[in-house]
């Protein structure tokens, strides 16, 4: 099979397509054909050394995808090849072919095409825990979302929208903004010709905010923090200010000084909370994950949600999808089409 791997840090020009084995699948896994590689800004920082959750090198990278079950392992029904299936893994869908435990393997969302699947789970499981299994979103709830235009970030906004909820969404560029205007969002700012701030303290009755989706850090963190009303719940779901880079010392502070961060004395006096889920760190608690998923593809399908894929690249152009992604004009979900 081909796949890329990852055998130093850099640039995008460092993910090289190789020829490997086919991967065999051992007892309760399986092994899926891919069809569709979804794209995460985590793959980004593990490419550049920055992920703290990625293993050692050399390794294939890649998160989520969704494809066919070719064949199993001992332990595993037979029944399931041939079963269309979306992976959640740490590393491995950068390949035409990836083996997964088999609870890591669920049912792909029949209503989806392959690229909407492999835009699906990463991203809106993200959202949702943010949103409904930590700060437990009602519909009498405001809710700010920064990144608003970005895979995760319109996953927010649909999520929010679908539950009755007056959103804001924040994003860069007046096409980015317009794209949330399409997505029904209440407030469409464009942080780079108004501060979102100003924005959302005019638009709202209490000058304030119920619930922030943060998916930033840095200025635009604090500047959400202060934007909470009393008992209002800030979710730090991403780092996308993150600018580290190993030979600069410059940039140790800099990224030091964008980590977000709270005082518990602060959080007394506000009557706030501020609350993070790094999904990466649920795959090791499958029964959890399976409950989450339960409920977020039944509200889906309730609310007639579909991911919002922005670009579909081929396979053999894996650094250009790097590329756009870094460059921050990407809307939506960044996808990689097989064949």
């Amino acid at each position: 099979m081909r796949a890329y791997v990852l055998r130093k840090h850099g640039p995008p020009r460092v993910l090289r397509l190789v020829d490997l084995p086919d991967p065999e699948p051992g007892p309760g896994e399986v092994r899926v054909a891919v069809r569709a590689v979804g794209i995460n800004y985590a793959d980004i920082l593990s490419r550049r050394g920055l992920y703290g959750w990625a293993p050692k090198l050399p390794y294939v990278p890649g998160m989520e995808a969704c494809g066919v079950i070719d064949t199993v392992g001992s332990g595993v029904d037979p029944e399931r090849v041939g079963e269309r299936v979306i992976v959640c893994a740490q590393t491995g869908a950068y390949a035409e072919k990836i083996v997964s435990p088999q609870a890591l393997a669920v049912p792909a969302v029949a209503r989806y095409s392959s690229e909407e699947n492999a835009a699906f789970a990463v991203n809106y499981m993200t959202a949702w825990i943010g949103l409904f299994e930590l700060a437990r979103l009602n519909p009498r709830d405001r809710v700010l979302v920064q990144a608003a235009a970005g895979g995760v970030g319109t996953a927010a906004v649909q999520l929010a929208k679908a539950t009755g909820c007056p959103v804001a969404g924040v994003a860069g560029g007046e096409e980015k903004a317009a794209v949330l205007t399409r997505l029904g969002v209440d407030l469409a700012v464009d942080h780079k010709g108004t501060d979102f701030q100003t924005a959302v303290r005019r638009w709202s009755p209490t000058a304030g905010v119920d619930v922030v989706m943060e998916l930033v850090g840095g200025t635009v963190y604090r500047k959400s923090l202060a934007l909470l009303n009393p008992f209002g719940r800030l979710l730090v779901m991403g780092f996308a200010d993150l600018d580290l880079q190993k030979w600069n010392p410059l940039s140790w502070y800099r990224t030091w000084r964008s980590i977000p961060r709270i005082r518990l004395a602060r959080m007394g006096t506000t009557s706030i909370g501020v609350m993070s889920s790094h999904l990466g760190h649920l795959i090791g608690k499958p029964d959890t994950l399976l409950t989450v998923w339960n409920r977020l593809v039944a509200f889906t399908k309730a609310h007639d949600i579909r991911p919002l894929v922005g670009s579909v690249f081929p396979f053999e152009e894996m650094a250009a999808a790097h590329r756009t992604m870094e460059s921050r004009r990407s809307v939506g979900k960044i996808v990689i089409r097989m064949g």
